[in-house]
């Protein structure tokens, strides 16, 4: 059952009352941004035959009242007609589109206008807009590409998706588009980095390489509008070293790899321009070390587990032909401690919880 059918029994209801029979019939028309705006609901109402002043001439004068609110995954619409004496019962309907909303209470205004003008002795059936058919193209033509008002999706210039994504996102988030075809992309690069490491061994700097990944997910509307769908997801892997720790009495070599997940903020994504990334993450991490004494006699050989939380930030700007420039800058608290122990078993040394890296990359996008 459509939702004109669900408010027709109403709107017939309303226009046999006598107190309501009125000849000045005044239309308070009420709706959210993004549906169809007075002018346009009464356009829709006169183009299924029915006037706001085809009234009698004789009776009260009365309102008929058409409000559009958010609600819930959509729209709900409701009419109701009210005079100095009183007022009908008001009756709802929803519709995941405010403009299908909007088209229900137009034929149901329309019924009621033309009821009234009828004397209220009953009304005549108006049937919905049917949209008229395109013309058949001439014999050896090319149909011409369905515009956006007939509810194609307009391909961004070039493929171009820009985009942004929200610090709180919602659970569930309605957006009110026309009829027509979303368009579903998955905004992918890779990228990698090369620069140094530092903090987490005491006085010693790390050169590191990551291999990151990225993936955001765009939704374009109907109207040609892309948008982010939730977070951006990173994985990113990466390998530390190699670097040596010197003592008086020792040398120790170091080297690790790590990997990790982040989720990012992106207050602006630009496909084919700049990307700002702002990511939380967490992962783990694996710390080779082999400790000698200064004339080489090998003291330990060890590989040591550890897990860390980290906070980076991120650019990557477009220079053409799929690639980018990236430029990282992040920090890290370290899980579990790294140890290096002399043959009795006292320690060398121990590592710190904090560290931070810095680095530069080249990566594609596609």
């Amino acid at each position: 059952m459509t939702a004109a059918h669900v408010l027709v029994p109403v709107a017939l209801l309303a226009v046999s009352s006598p107190a309501l029979s009125a000849p000045a019939v005044r239309l308070a028309y009420e709706a959210p941004r993004g549906c169809p705006s007075e002018p346009e609901f009464v356009a829709a109402v006169t183009a299924r035959g029915a006037d706001f002043d085809g009234g009698k001439a004789t009776g009260q004068p009365h309102v008929m009242v058409v409000s559009i609110n958010r609600g819930g995954d959509g729209f709900v619409g409701a009419f109701q007609l009210r005079d100095d004496e009183g007022a009908t019962n008001k009756r709802e309907v929803r519709n995941a589109s405010c403009a299908e909303v909007a088209d229900a209470l137009a034929v149901v205004t329309a019924i009621a206008l033309h009821a009234d003008a009828d004397g209220g002795d009953g009304a005549p059936s108006v049937a919905p807009r049917q949209p008229e058919p395109a013309p058949a193209p001439a014999e050896g033509t090319t149909p011409a590409a369905t515009s956006p008002a007939t509810g194609a999706v307009p391909t961004p210039p070039d493929d171009r998706l820009r985009g942004s994504t929200r610090i709180f996102p919602p659970r569930t988030d309605s957006v009110a588009v026309r009829a027509g075809t979303l368009r579903f992309d998955l905004q992918r690069s890779a990228t990698v980095y090369a620069g140094a490491s530092g903090g987490m061994i005491p006085s010693v700097i790390l050169p590191r390489a990551d291999l990151s990944l990225l993936a955001a997910h765009f939704v374009t509307t109907p109207e040609g509008e892309p948008r982010i769908s939730g977070l951006v997801l990173k994985l990113r892997l990466g390998a530390l070293g190699a670097g040596t720790y010197r003592s008086p009495d020792t040398k120790t070599d170091l080297s690790a790899f790590t990997f990790g997940i982040d989720l990012c903020q992106s207050p602006l994504y630009d496909s084919k321009g700049l990307v700002l990334l702002f990511c939380g993450g967490f992962g783990s991490g694996l710390m080779m070390l082999k400790t000698n004494a200064l004339d080489g006699t090998a003291i330990q050989s060890k590989k040591v587990g550890f897990g860390e939380a980290t906070l980076s930030a991120e650019a990557e700007f477009y220079v053409g032909g799929g690639f980018h420039l990236g430029a990282r800058v992040g920090g890290g608290f370290t899980v579990g401690q790294v140890t290096a122990e002399r043959a009795d078993g006292s320690r060398i040394f121990a590592s710190s919880p904090w560290s931070w890296y810095a680095t530069l990359g080249v990566g594609f996008r596609f």
